[in-house]
């Protein structure tokens, strides 16, 4: 039976109706402490701006003593006293650097300006080679190359008269060095004192956490710092006793330029490697292709040897890490910045790993109670 069509009520025709709208205004209330907390915030920006030389300063001397601070600690457990070791460590420390420069200096010194004085006709012999005149022909690189080459070897006399106006500024450099040097002995003698009263400024529970990632981050500063100076101590070896070996000339020059070189991680032993294998170029193929041998073995040996032995897992980063952590400091810092980017960069991962491991550890026990889902 079919049910009759129904009608929908209609509504009787009227004024539209006007509906009211009502508006809320949210005040925002920023109290006086807030305001306060903002312009101190404020102000200690442009004093950290104003004064980024100071404070780079400050870095380097942190740097410097927690990097001694592991083996001030090792003379404290022994019966030491902390100012006793400090001295004592640092002493050591400087006596060993005046040593090396004084007995290094003057044969380096004479053995540089030689190895300028025959930059020319090294350049000669290298660009000589078939496969070298070949790349260099292409944009003419050759002339310009050797012209500035000339320049330099005929600039050297006025450029040694010249070091005397350049005194002023290394006596400026060595002032620097000599207040860095007190900055750095200070802060390793009041370490402890220092930690304690910023803890004591922290919940108990805080200091619990944070105490030991303090003291890891420490210790990646001193295995970074030394563990870098010894591989480079190990790079001049090898690079001088090989020049020596190879007939080369200006051993010791190439030793100190790889030394210092390889200071930089990942780039700095790869550049040492190319102006170690050119200068063998100027001695016969055959030197270059022993060196360029020797260069690649040892660059092994160190990447998988000589690191894991020196660092003792302390500062595990990739290469990636390692890499970008040296172009992101040596762009902001230069030579310097990339030389501590590696304990920098040991520093802010123990700090992270850290920073994010209850959430991890709360991630890892929520897979764990959940079941595995069935494959397809």
């Amino acid at each position: 039976m079919a049910t009759p069509p129904t009608s929908e009520p209609q509504t009787p025709a009227g004024p539209p109706v006007t509906r009211v709208v009502e508006t809320r205004r949210v005040e925002v209330t920023v109290g006086p402490r807030t305001l306060l907390g903002l312009l101190a915030g404020a102000a200690l920006v442009a004093l950290a701006l104003l004064s980024l030389g100071t404070l780079i300063s400050i870095v380097l001397a942190a740097v410097l003593a927690f990097g001694l601070d592991p083996v001030v600690a090792a003379l404290v457990k022994r019966g030491w006293k902390r100012g006793t070791a400090s001295l004592v460590v640092f002493a050591g420390l400087f006596a060993s650097v005046f040593a090396l420069v004084l007995v290094t200096a003057g044969p380096v010194w004479r053995e540089i300006v030689e190895f300028v004085q025959a930059l020319p006709e090294y350049w000669e012999e290298i660009s000589s080679k078939p496969v070298i005149e070949d790349l260099l022909s292409t944009a003419n690189a050759d002339d310009h190359i050797a012209n500035l080459l000339k320049d330099l070897a005929a600039g050297l006399p006025d450029a040694a008269s010249a070091l005397l106006g350049v005194a002023g500024g290394v006596f400026g450099t060595v002032l620097s060095l000599v207040t860095l040097t007190f900055l750095a002995l200070f802060l390793l003698m009041e370490r402890p004192t220092i930690t304690t009263w910023l803890f004591g400024f922290t919940r108990p529970e805080s200091e619990t956490r944070w105490r030991p990632v303090l003291e890891e981050s420490i210790r990646a500063i001193s295995s970074s710092l030394i563990g870098n100076v010894a591989i480079s101590i190990v790079a001049a070896t090898v690079a001088g006793v090989s020049a020596a070996l190879l007939g080369l000339p200006f051993p010791l020059v190439l030793a100190v330029i790889t030394g210092l070189l390889d200071l930089i991680p990942q780039v700095g032993a790869t550049v040492a490697a190319v102006i170690l294998v050119a200068v063998a170029l100027t001695v016969g193929t055959t030197e270059a292709i022993i060196m360029l041998v020797v260069q690649l073995v040892y660059q092994q040996l160190e990447n998988y040897v000589v690191y894991p032995i020196v660092y003792r897992q302390a500062v595990s980063l990739s290469p990636f890490t390692t890499i970008a952590a040296v172009l992101i400091a040596g762009s902001l810092l230069g030579v310097v910045g990339a030389i501590l980017a590696v304990p920098l960069a040991a520093v802010v991962k123990v700090m992270l790993h850290e920073a994010t491991r209850p959430r991890a550890e709360q991630m890892a026990a929520l897979r764990a109670e959940q079941p595995e889902a069935a494959a397809p």
